[in-house]
């Protein structure tokens, strides 16, 4: 037997694989969309990151799922002290991470201005750079491919105040008060590093939620009948597949010649502005629960085959998430100073380089390259 085969089961009993399969995944396609090297054949794979609902979300609900579990419900029999100083000093570390990742690629990105590869949106007013250093601070402006520590400081920040509600077993309560901001978005202003985090904190703490009653949730699932338990897995994972084309045909139908064309391209039009990423719309949530469950169903299913054929590459990058997610921001923000989105008009080129970029990361990961300040 393998050592990587003897890893595994020694963590069964302390990790869910199924979730760390899932946030590996999800890292893998934000890492492709990011970098924009189309056609290359994964855009069947991701996306593009354009569809209606993306692997962005499920990153961010597994990951509340994982902190609900961890400094959730492992935690109740401690004091809520004891989970607030720990969470705290997780959102102070991202925090700091963010100051650093924005400023540090501000400054680089000097030196490449004019470069058709540089990301958008970064500060130039030099003659004002208090503004700078204020608006970093206040997470109001960030720079580069890692905004999502911005948001992750964010909520962790919050997160005793869910536990508090969740230990007094206030679930409805504590996500009214969710869903209430999220019902802000529209007064706040519509900038994406201001008005986001009103929208994304509801799907964080929703899976924060099912995070502290997931032994709850999984001794009523494993109460119901085995072939109740199929009907229903089965059911989300069709739903998920169906409605998956169904976004696909939308989304590139643009692609198709004709009347079809010209048909779906009417009707994606229509459907778009209910599936916003940045204000989440029910919608979108709801297709995007529909998508969690029927590819965490997926998962569950064939998770020993998985795990045997990709998990030296899934579970690597689900077990060092943030880590995985920081060094491919470097790798997208430098990659794209050298080859510009959308990258070489051949396939094959563009396939080529995005799968050697996601090996630099893996390899990152295997030599534990400044895995001792990067957050994990």
């Amino acid at each position: 037997m393998s050592k990587f085969s003897d890893s595994i089961k020694k963590s069964v009993s302390e990790r869910i694989l199924a979730f760390d399969l899932l946030r590996g995944y999800f890292l893998c396609v934000i890492l492709f969309n990011h970098l924009q090297y189309y056609p290359s054949g994964l855009d069947f794979f991701t996306g593009r990151g354009i569809l209606y609902a993306s692997t962005a979300e499920g990153f961010f609900v597994v990951s509340g799922i994982v902190l609900g579990i961890v400094r959730g419900r492992k935690l109740l029999t401690q004091p809520l002290k004891l989970a607030t100083k720990l969470l705290w000093k997780r959102a102070l570390q991202l925090y700091l991470t963010t100051i650093v990742l924005t400023l540090l690629f501000t400054v680089i990105g000097q030196l490449f201005i004019g470069n058709p590869g540089l990301k958008y949106g970064i500060f130039t007013d030099w003659g004002h750079w208090w503004t700078l250093i204020r608006d970093t601070l206040t997470l109001s402006y960030t720079y580069g491919w890692a905004d999502f520590l911005r948001l992750y400081a964010i909520f962790i920040f919050f997160a005793p105040l869910a536990l508090w509600f969740l230990r007094k077993g206030q679930w409805v309560a504590m996500l009214l008060i969710s869903f209430g901001v999220w019902a802000l978005y529209p007064f706040v202003p519509q900038i994406t590093a201001l008005s986001q985090p009103f929208s994304w904190q509801f799907i964080f703490f929703a899976g924060f939620t099912i995070g502290f009653y997931w032994e709850t949730i999984l001794a009523w699932w494993r109460n119901l009948a085995i072939k109740t338990r199929k009907v229903i897995g089965w059911s989300f994972a069709t739903a998920f597949a169906l409605s998956l084309m169904g976004s696909f045909l939308l989304v590139f139908g643009h692609e198709f010649s004709g009347a079809l064309g010209n048909s779906l391209t009417s009707l994606h039009r229509l459907v778009e502005p209910n599936f916003d990423k940045d204000r989440l719309p029910i919608a979108r949530m709801l297709l995007g629960a529909v998508w969690f469950w029927g590819l965490f169903y997926i998962v569950r299913r064939f998770e020993s085959w998985i795990t045997r054929h990709f998990g030296w590459l899934l579970l690597e990058f689900g077990a060092n998430s943030l880590y995985v997610y920081t060094i491919s921001a470097f790798v997208v923000f430098f990659a794209h100073l050298f080859v510009a989105p959308s990258g070489f008009e051949g396939f094959i080129p563009n396939l080529v380089l995005s799968l050697s970029l996601l090996g630099i990361v893996h390899l990152a990961v295997k030599k534990k390259f400044l895995m001792k300040i990067i957050p994990r």
